[in-house]
């Protein structure tokens, strides 16, 4: 009896190890399978995001060489202006500064103006502007030349806060010439500036 309880209780602890083994590699396999695919999809995630990382990282690099292009060209653009400014402002705004702040070269201008001048029949003489810190020294000079050309229906006017030159308003016309400082600069500038540029910034050919 003794030997028969035995041996039913090493069967049953046989058939439980047993089919607690197959149990533990179900779970194992199983546990395998599911780790494989997480590792796989992990794998394919990672794939992705280095994909997408690597395909922003050249976007970016692209995007950055074309905002450094475009800035350089601004950056070129500016410094080319800045030198065309700077040589441009000595070869002309200084000079005509400098000329336009003599008295008697304006008095000059407006004496020969005066002398050209051929009113029409409705136009009976014209204005002078000044600004009011020249016209007397100028009024001096044109008296002292000669009487002729204050006396044929030409005044002189001062202007207050007026720039240095001066605007010549004919009688009854609404429409003026004016010869003052930055007139005759731009003027200057402009025909200055095509040969300039291509004297600073073009390449020989």
């Amino acid at each position: 009896m003794q030997n028969k309880l035995q041996e039913i209780t090493e069967k049953i602890y046989r058939e439980g190890v047993s089919k607690g083994n197959e149990e533990a590699e179900k779970i194992i396999s199983g546990a395998r399978t599911e780790a494989e695919k997480i590792v796989r999809k992990a794998e394919k995630e990672a794939k992705g995001i280095i994909e997408e990382a690597n395909r922003k990282s050249e976007e970016m690099m692209k995007n950055t060489g074309s905002e450094l292009k475009l800035s350089f060209r601004h950056a070129l653009n500016s410094l080319k202006q800045e030198i065309e400014k700077t040589v441009i402002c000595r070869l002309v705004e200084d000079p005509v500064s400098e000329i336009f702040s003599d008295n008697r070269f304006i008095a000059r201008l407006i004496e020969i103006t005066a002398e050209k001048w051929t009113p029409g029949n409705d136009e009976t003489g014209m204005e002078i502007h000044l600004p009011e810190d020249t016209i007397n020294e100028i009024e001096n000079y044109l008296t002292g030349k000669t009487h002729k050309i204050l006396s044929d229906g030409i005044i002189l006017r001062p202007v207050k806060s007026m720039e240095k030159g001066f605007e010549i308003h004919p009688s009854g016309k609404e429409y003026k010439i004016s010869v003052t400082e930055s007139d005759f600069a731009s003027y200057i500038k402009e025909l200055l500036r095509p040969k300039l540029v291509s004297l600073l910034f073009e390449k020989n050919k």
